[in-house]
């Protein structure tokens, strides 16, 4: 099995973590791994909705970066990826603390790839589940790609 580079693993922490987004959800990716992804949200009340439990939208958020991340941690070359699909299940509601994602990547073909989350609490109680399908790219032209250190340890 491949072995990904910890300077690509940091840089890609480093950019996604320090996007806005990421931070204005309070969420971050805490490790990759070949073919899996770790990714967690410290909630807050803003990913409350109007009865006081987390929104089903963090929840799909939460599927949506760590099922990507999980496909991308094993796509070739400098080739990017998108998410196509998503299918979640709401398994259970929460008010407070980390909701903790653990994708890993299941299939991944010449242009397709498909992950499986699940999202726990603290307490390791299942809350959610789902599947993400991402499509291969081409590069992306970008200044963060461009300074893009080799994926894969040979």
């Amino acid at each position: 099995m491949k072995q990904l580079n910890p300077k690509w693993v940091d840089f890609i922490k480093s950019v996604v973590n320090g996007s806005r987004y990421l931070k204005n959800q309070n969420m971050k990716i805490v490790d990759l791994k070949y073919g899996e992804s770790f990714v967690e949200i410290e909630l807050d009340r803003k990913h409350l909705q109007g009865y006081g439990y987390v929104h089903g939208g963090v929840y799909s958020t939460l599927i949506d970066s760590a099922g990507f991340f999980a496909v991308y941690t094993r796509v070739e070359g400098d080739d990017s990826a998108a998410t196509i699909e998503m299918k979640v299940n709401y398994l259970s509601s929460v008010k407070s603390g980390k909701l903790l994602a653990h994708s890993r990547c299941i299939s991944l073909g010449k242009s397709i790839g498909l992950a499986e989350v699940t999202i726990k609490n603290e307490e390791d109680k299942l809350l959610a589940h789902g599947t993400v399908t991402v499509i291969v790219k081409p590069p992306l032209e970008s200044l963060a790609a461009a300074n893009l250190p080799t994926k894969f340890i040979e």
